[in-house]
């Protein structure tokens, strides 16, 4: 080998041994289907937490305790509403919302909207809580993954989501903070904020 050409080779492996190592911030695809998978199983669940959000017309917080069941759940918000709380029941179709002594049925999304004065899609939010697209919306898109698999970014619904604090809990890695907003077709903005401290599952 010429002096010409071992000089070469030496430079070109010296190279490629310096080269700093990048990390990716998407998960491989398996990761991030192996969460998914994990994380659908989880249909028995309660969590506890504050639930902040913000319309055009001003905005409030309240504590939220989550119930679900399968595809049946009750949401307790309290702090916020004069009356001192407000429970929604209900599954994807219809739900019922005891405020102020009065029953209202509605659909999950108009009660939300009646309560809090942000079109909640009450029926997603029990899935992105989870960190997980709802599979009863139109496919998510742009989604963002973490090199742990999990999910720290997608829009779904309008709603441009981020999921962060991802900590372990009896059932595995779940998120503690979901942030979304929306812009509606008027141009009025919507947001919302649920940060988790409690999950619990049943046995």
């Amino acid at each position: 080998m010429s002096k010409t050409l071992l000089l070469i080779t030496l430079f070109v492996l010296g190279g490629c041994a310096i080269q700093p190592h990048t990390r990716t911030q998407s998960a491989a695809p398996s990761d991030w289907q192996a969460y998914q998978l994990r994380v659908s199983q989880l249909q028995d669940w309660r969590l506890a937490g504050k639930l902040g959000f913000r319309g055009p017309d001003g905005g409030g917080s309240a504590a939220v305790n989550w119930q679900q069941r399968q595809n049946n759940y009750q949401l307790q918000l309290s702090g916020p509403f004069g009356a001192g709380s407000a429970t929604i029941s209900g599954n994807q179709q219809i739900a019922e919302m005891l405020y102020k002594d009065q029953l209202h049925r509605q659909s999950p999304e108009q009660l939300a909207a009646q309560l809090t004065g942000v079109p909640l899609p009450v029926n997603a939010l029990s899935w992105w809580a989870r960190g997980l697209p709802s599979p009863d919306q139109e496919i998510a898109s742009s989604i963002a993954t973490s090199p742990e698999g999990f999910a720290s970014s997608f829009e779904q619904a309008g709603w441009q989501l981020t999921f962060s604090r991802y900590s372990e809990t009896e059932a595995g890695s779940l998120p503690g903070k979901i942030v979304g907003s929306h812009q509606a077709s008027d141009d009025r903005l919507y947001s919302f904020k649920l940060v988790i401290s409690d999950w619990s599952f049943a046995k």
